[in-house]
C-alpha cells in the first residue's frame, strides 16, 4: 500500500529516477537542489515521497527557512517548495498528490510554521498570440520556455535572421567560450554576477551556493563563460533533467554590451543542450511584457503560467516590500563597495525566499 514519508539522501537515486522521468517535472526537482541549499545555507530539506514496495510513486520537495526577524521562542519558519528558484511543487498521480498534500499540511501545522509556499507551472503553454495575452497577463510572471530542435545546426537555422546575426557578432567581435563545471568556470562566473546583483540593488547570493549546485549536480550542470582578450564578459548555469533544463542564473558585464557577448553566452548554451538530446530550454522567470520577457521572447520562448500560493493561507499575499521602499533599498545597495556587498549579500540573501 502506497504511503508517504520524508526520506534522506539513500533514496536520492530513486527520487531522481522518479523526477527524470515525470512529464511535468524540472531540474529543481530533483534531490541535489534541496542537498545544495542545505550544504550552502543550512536550510533542513523535508524531501516527501509517496512509496510502495521501494518505489516512489510521487513527491514533494519541501526546504524549511527560518525567519531570523521573528521571535525566536515562536519559532516561526516557512517550508518551500522550492527557494530561490522559479517551481517545485509535486509531482505524480492525484490521488498521491493528495496524500502529499495531506502530509505536508500536517507537518507545517505541527511544526508551527507561518507559510506553506507551493510554486508550479502550468503544464499547457499559452501560445504565440502576445497581443492577445498582454491584455489579461500584463505584469504576471510566466516561465518562457523553448521547444529546441534536435541538433545545434538545425537549432541556429530556425531563428531568425535577425537573431542569427545577433549571435555571429559576438564572435565577429572576438568573444571566447568556455564551457564545462569546474570550480574555475563558477570563479568567473560568479565574478559577473556578483557585479551584475551590485548593479541591479541585489543582494547577491553566496558563492558557496553556486559551488555546492554545480558540485551535488555533476555532469547535470553546465557552466559557460564569455571571455574578450582574456576578460571574463559574461556567464550563465545550466541544470539538466532528463530532457529538460532551466537557466537559473545568467550575466553580463554593461561595459561590454556594444560585444553582444549575452547573445552568445545564450546561444552556448541553447547549442549544447541541443545536442545534448534537451527538447525544452527554460529560460526562467519573467514579468509578461517587460524586458526579460522581451528578450527571451527573442529566441521563440512561449510563456508559461507561474502560480506560487500558500497552503495554510490562500489568502496570504506572497509579494515582496512596496515599490517604493524596494526602490529605496536598491539606491542605498548600489552605492556599497562591491567587497562590502559581496559580504554582506550572502548573509541576507540566504533569508530571501525568491
Amino acid at each position: 500500500m502506497a504511503k508517504a514519508l520524508l526520506v534522506d539522501s539513500s533514496w536520492g537515486a530513486e527520487w531522481n529516477r522518479f523526477v527524470s522521468e515525470a512529464a511535468d517535472s524540472s531540474p529543481y526537482h530533483r534531490f541535489e537542489w534541496m542537498e545544495a541549499v542545505e550544504a550552502a545555507y543550512g536550510h533542513k530539506a523535508y524531501p516527501l515521497a509517496v512509496e510502495e514496495e521501494g518505489t516512489i510513486l510521487a513527491v514533494l520537495p519541501l526546504v524549511l527557512m527560518a525567519n531570523p526577524l521573528n521571535n525566536p521562542l515562536k519559532k516561526r519558519a516557512s517550508f518551500v517548495s522550492l527557494p530561490f528558484c522559479d517551481l517545485g511543487g509535486m509531482m505524480g498521480a492525484e490521488q498521491h498528490q493528495q496524500l502529499l498534500r495531506d502530509t505536508a499540511s500536517g507537518l507545517a501545522k505541527r511544526m508551527n510554521v507561518q507559510l506553506l509556499e507551493i510554486r508550479h507551472r502550468e503544464r499547457e503553454g499559452l501560445g504565440f498570440d502576445f497581443d492577445r495575452l498582454s491584455k489579461d497577463l500584463d505584469g504576471q510572471k510566466v516561465s518562457m520556455l523553448l521547444e529546441l530542435e534536435p541538433t545545434s545546426e538545425k537549432q541556429l537555422a530556425a531563428f531568425k535572421p535577425k537573431l542569427r546575426s545577433q549571435i555571429k557578432k559576438a564572435i565577429k567581435n572576438g568573444c571566447t567560450t568556455v564551457v564545462g563545471n569546474t570550480p574555475e568556470l563558477v570563479e568567473d562566473f560568479y565574478y559577473v554576477f556578483s557585479r551584475n546583483m551590485l548593479s541591479l540593488g541585489s543582494p547577491v547570493h553566496s558563492k558557496a551556493l553556486f559551488h555546492a549546485i554545480c558540485k551535488a549536480y555533476g555532469d547535470k550542470a553546465v557552466v559557460a563563460v564569455i571571455y574578450f582578450e582574456g576578460e571574463v564578459t559574461a556567464g550563465g548555469i545550466v541544470l539538466r533533467n532528463g530532457h529538460q533544463a532551466a537557466i537559473p542564473w545568467a550575466s553580463s558585464l554593461a561595459e561590454y554590451n556594444r560585444l553582444a557577448p549575452n547573445m552568445l553566452l545564450y546561444w552556448e548554451l541553447l547549442s549544447h543542450c541541443a545536442d545534448a538530446g534537451i527538447r525544452f530550454f527554460d529560460f526562467g522567470r519573467s514579468s509578461f511584457g517587460e524586458g526579460t520577457f522581451r528578450f527571451k521572447k527573442q529566441w521563440g520562448a512561449q510563456p508559461y503560467l507561474l502560480t506560487w500560493e500558500n497552503w495554510l493561507d490562500q489568502s496570504a499575499s506572497l509579494s515582496g516590500p512596496p515599490g517604493r521602499l524596494r526602490s529605496m533599498i536598491e539606491s542605498a545597495w548600489r552605492r556599497l563597495p562591491l567587497s562590502l556587498a559581496n559580504f554582506l549579500g550572502p548573509l541576507i540573501r540566504k533569508h530571501i525566499r525568491l
